[in-house]
């Protein structure tokens, strides 16, 4: 505890010194929303560390994880002080930091000495921030690629032509000798949709929309390309479940463990759980976590880290802010790491520590290098909502890709 005391006063006194000339601070402890899960629990722990090294209280409040998003996004849009701070993933930041819904936190960032950015990847730096500026504070690293069954696959899948031939082996109707249903499986309903399709589109050449110049390019033939490479899975090759189209993520965790499927595209935070004897008692450990396989254009991970973004109507920033230098700083975000988090510091993820811990990080941390992440304009709701509305019909079967992007490339157009 000795270095995480040292850590704090640095901190205190940077703290003074940015807020120096008084503060109009209100009574009371600063408040954080975060929902139930692994990071919450996280959360509430490292509070707890700086309690005691400080004498300071954080209340961390936790929220149910249904309605979670609408609940904070209506006290910030209404101009709520009743939070000071939430922690979500950061695709959310674009909408609220353009809207003026949060504060940018770049002043404090760039300011903090020993705070080292140089130690985030550059894909981290870019999902917390909109517009050039820091609007959220990196508390996890999160990932979404595949996972595969160890004792199956002979080797790791390099492309996705060779994950597909591997996925048909493994499926039941086309080899009755496999040991699983199914070959692969992916989260595709139609609220997430978008953010699957990050690794494989930019793998093929592709993107939704050129953020330079706000043209719109999901009607691109590599974009559809990549997407015929899902509907194909699902409605020719069947090598994945067919209610896919409800999958979210649980449900990819869940056929893991029971052996529906020989692998799945999937998230770093439902590692420990496909490591857990208590919890996959007849797979533990029989998993591998591995960068996407690679397209035309590469190999690329969707990578899709959690932060804190600060509240433009709190009441407490001189208290939130400190706390969350600490928290997300090199000390503080080991014992959030401890307590269950993971904090995205390239200096953590790599310690041996973490790493014999976490056995699936020397491969997160190489597919971190070619990540990618999610749209960065103001319109990004608008684009992906576009986007699921239609995807998920050419996923359905209800219309082919082809005419799917075409009339989400047209409604994207009318409406940005």
């Amino acid at each position: 505890m000795k270095k995480v005391v040292v850590t704090l006063l640095g901190f205190l006194i940077l703290t003074s010194v940015c807020f120096a000339g008084g503060s109009s601070e209100a009574e009371g402890n600063p408040v954080i929303w975060a929902k139930s899960g692994p990071e919450g629990t996280a959360l509430q722990a490292a509070a707890e560390v700086y309690k005691e090294e400080t004498g300071k209280t954080i209340d961390v409040v936790i929220q149910g994880r249904s309605g979670y998003r609408p609940a904070y996004n209506t006290a910030l849009l209404a101009g709520s002080s009743e939070l000071d701070a939430v922690l979500d993933t950061a695709f959310v930041v674009p909408g609220l930091a353009a809207g003026g819904h949060i504060l940018s936190v770049d002043q404090y960032i760039k300011d903090a000495e020993g705070y080292d950015i140089d130690d985030f990847d550059d894909v981290i730096v870019s999902e917390m921030s909109y517009g050039g500026e820091w609007y959220m504070f990196p508390t996890d690293i999160s990932a979404e690629s595949l996972v595969y069954r160890t004792d199956l696959f002979e080797k790791k899948p390099e492309t996705w032509d060779e994950l597909i031939e591997m996925a048909k082996k493994f499926t039941r109707s086309i080899n009755p000798d496999s040991p699983t249903e199914y070959g692969f499986g992916f989260s595709g309903m139609n609220s997430v949709l978008e953010g699957t399709f990050q690794g494989i589109m930019k793998a093929y050449g592709a993107e939704l929309i050129d953020e330079e110049t706000m043209e719109i390019k999901v009607d691109s033939k590599e974009a559809k390309q990549a997407f015929q490479i899902y509907t194909d899975m699902r409605n020719n090759w069947k090598i994945v479940p067919p209610d896919v189209t409800a999958w979210d993520y649980a449900e990819p965790l869940i056929a893991l463990q029971e052996g529906v499927v020989a692998s799945a595209q999937f998230f770093t935070a439902g590692m420990p759980d496909l490591y857990s004897e208590e919890l996959t008692p007849e797979l533990a450990g029989k998993f591998a976590f591995v960068a996407q396989p690679a397209g035309p254009y590469g190999s690329f991970t969707r990578i899709n880290p959690l932060g804190i973004m600060v509240n433009a109507n709190g009441e407490h920033l001189e208290a939130t802010i400190e706390f969350l230098l600490w928290l997300t700083g090199k000390e503080g975000g080991r014992v959030y790491t401890d307590a269950g988090g993971a904090s995205p510091r390239k200096s953590i993820m790599s310690d041996p520590k973490y790493m014999e811990e976490r056995p699936w990080y020397e491969e997160l941390i190489k597919a971190t290098e070619h990540g990618v992440g999610s749209i960065r304009v103001a319109e990004q709701a608008i684009i992906k909502e576009s986007f699921n509305k239609w995807a998920s019909l050419a996923l359905n079967g209800d219309m082919s890709v082809d005419e799917a992007f075409d009339a989400a490339a047209e409604e994207m157009r009318d409406s940005i």
